[in-house]
């Protein structure tokens, strides 16, 4: 769009001027008369600036035109199918001196669920870490059951025992901070009960949870092997 200078008179007044924006300078004038009255009179006019943003009235008719010739198209119009929801942003753009845009919004989702996709495969990842540290627990529990099952069947030193205790004590207790962990992911996923993040993270929790109990009762047990000191 073009912005026109105009400089006019009514009958026996003085100078006035006013800048219309339009295509062209014949369409400016017709503006510049619906707008002052045709009983003025122009004594100058020259192109102000190019390259000018329409007014809102100007792109509301544009808009109208546009839908009317889409319209105009038919029902399954591939220009038609293509506008779906362009419109909309356009005549909310006029009203909210806005930039809305169906691309942009795209984009945003897009760039969203990419976002997504990554946290997904930490979760993922996070998850066959802990699958491995289980198995590895798991082998290390074995172990313990079958250094205990062969204490309980000869009398060993204290030393040993009460080292044996605070290990799978402290097994006992990382289990409850996994099984915390595990928690919170479940509360995450806890909206949709399907998704691979809440399966996983429930079958974690209970894992750990059993793991948690046996380490727990074989601190009990080794408790119970304490020598009992007389009074």
């Amino acid at each position: 769009m073009n912005s026109y200078k105009f400089t006019f008179h009514y009958p026996e007044g003085s100078d006035e001027t006013a800048f219309i924006t339009e295509r062209t300078e014949p369409t400016a004038r017709k503006a510049l008369l619906k707008r002052f009255g045709k009983d003025i009179e122009i004594t100058d006019s020259e192109l102000h600036d190019t390259d000018v943003n329409a007014t809102k009235e100007q792109e509301r008719e544009a808009l109208e035109k546009i839908k009317a010739m889409v319209a105009e198209l038919g029902p399954q119009s591939y220009l038609k199918t293509a506008f779906e929801g362009v419109f909309e942003d356009a005549e909310q753009n006029i009203e909210d001196d806005a930039a809305y845009s169906m691309k942009a919004r795209l984009e945003i989702q897009a760039q969203r669920a990419i976002e997504r996709g990554y946290e997904v495969d930490q979760l993922k990842a996070d998850l066959a870490a802990a699958r491995s540290d289980v198995e590895v627990l798991r082998s290390q529990l074995d172990h313990a059951q079958g250094q205990i099952d062969t204490l309980k069947r000869q009398q060993f030193p204290e030393e040993l025992r009460r080292d044996l205790w605070v290990m799978v004590t402290t097994e006992a207790e990382a289990s409850r901070a996994r099984m915390a962990e595990a928690a919170e992911k479940m509360s995450v996923g806890a909206d949709n009960p399907a998704c691979v993040l809440f399966k996983d993270s429930v079958a974690l929790y209970r894992a750990e949870k059993a793991r948690a109990e046996a380490m727990e009762q074989r601190a009990a047990e080794l408790d119970a092997l304490e020598p009992k000191t007389e009074k």
